[in-house]
């Protein structure tokens, strides 16, 4: 590969430290949303000149920009959300495509293509060591920071490390997040969310975070004192208690529909049944469910307007990691009304009116998470275990 790929000669590279191929390896994916300036804020700094010469690195660490033009137009994307085409269509396109043919038909592909590349030469250098990829967000509503990911146990055991709340599952709601795709690629992979866009905390939240992956990667070494500071930045001034939250609903909105976040709502955000959240197109959205608000939309651009968690017991955690552990989870494909997708191995498909007595729960149980749910058609399972 050329030498400069893997540089900051490289614009897309805010930072590179190159240890040794088989030394621990942290890979920082900043801004990948252009109205999220606020990570590469806080790489810019943390990795400047200024503050560089006070680590003592022990392995490689990569930041990588996200979304360039959003960047600039300080938008969230500019045709489609970056966080969203991560899917093998769009990356076979993108990696079929000669460098002297015609540009792409919206720009948040030639993002991907270059974002893809850099992946890709990091992983065929570096994968003989630990690896762990993050991905650094902020929030357009009041919140704590908190941790995003596939509920998959190598996540859970890098997530865990952090004392904020953690939010298990998220792919199932989720069409082509990049984590997902580095998860399908064999690798941890965990979101950040340090707070809202315009709050100067949510700079330092995402340099805490990243000194700390660090740490617990062995990258850097932070005494006791150093490591209790920067957990500190990390812990919830709202009240809002650590450990693991399950997503119950998300609710999808589009951009031809006049959706309105009621004011007032923060991240987990206790709510009751029947609480009116929002309005979309004048209609009332009330809440299905008891549980707490989540990612509360007060921005225009979105697909989400909102998702609605609840903790998820101790005992529940416990049983899916043993379970996921035994033969149980092979035996999925024998049951009635579930077959293995042609050329995947770990994707499945279920006729939900056969297999409708396998709830959601029993298949995240298994390690599996339900990616595609239609009433009309099948559902599409994928495990990542």
């Amino acid at each position: 590969m050329p030498e400069s790929l893997l540089t900051t000669n490289n614009p897309r590279i805010l930072f590179a430290h190159h240890q040794d191929e088989k030394s621990p390896t942290l890979v920082v994916i900043a801004g990948i949303h252009g109205n999220e300036p606020a990570s590469v804020m806080a790489m810019e700094d943390l990795f400047g000149e200024q503050n560089i010469g006070k680590f003592s690195f022990q392995g490689n660490v990569m930041v990588l920009k996200g979304n360039n033009q959003a960047l600039k137009r300080k938008q969230r994307y500019i045709e489609k959300d970056l966080n969203r085409i991560w899917t093998k269509e769009n990356l076979n396109l993108v990696r079929m495509k000669d460098s002297g043919e015609a540009g792409f038909s919206y720009p948040e592909l030639e993002e991907l293509a270059s974002l893809d590349h850099l992946i890709t030469s990091i992983i065929a250098k570096y994968n003989a060591g630990k690896m762990l990829f993050t991905d650094l967000h902020t929030t357009s509503s009041e919140s704590c920071a908190f941790l995003p990911f596939n509920d998959t146990l190598v996540n859970r055991s890098a997530a865990k490390k952090f004392p904020v709340p953690l939010i298990l599952g998220i792919e199932e709601y989720l069409e082509g997040p990049l984590m997902s795709h580095i998860n399908d690629l064999g690798y941890p992979a965990l979101g950040f969310e340090a707070g809202k866009h315009e709050n100067p905390d949510s700079i330092r939240r995402h340099q805490a975070f990243v000194k700390l992956c660090m740490n617990h990667l062995g990258i850097i070494q932070l005494t006791q004192t150093e490591k209790e500071l920067e957990e500190g930045w990390l812990r919830s001034n709202l009240d809002i208690p650590e450990g693991f939250y399950e997503i119950l609903c998300r609710y999808p909105i589009s951009p031809e529909q006049d959706f309105r976040m009621n004011p007032g709502f923060f991240n987990f955000n206790p709510i009751r049944k029947g609480h009116e959240l929002a309005r979309n197109n004048g209609e009332p959205v009330i809440s299905p469910y008891r549980g707490m608000v989540f990612l509360p939309l007060y921005q225009q651009m979105g697909q989400e307007g909102f998702f609605i968690v609840r903790p998820v017991s101790t005992f529940w955690l416990w049983l899916s990691k043993i379970i996921r552990k035994t033969f149980l989870p092979e035996m999925l494909p024998l049951l009635p009304g579930i077959s293995r997708k042609k050329n995947h191995q770990n994707r499945y498909t279920a006729n939900p009116k056969i297999a409708r007595w396998l709830n959601k729960e029993i298949f995240h149980l298994l390690g599996f998470r339900i990616v595609m749910k239609d009433p009309d058609s099948f559902w599409e399972l994928v495990k990542r275990e």
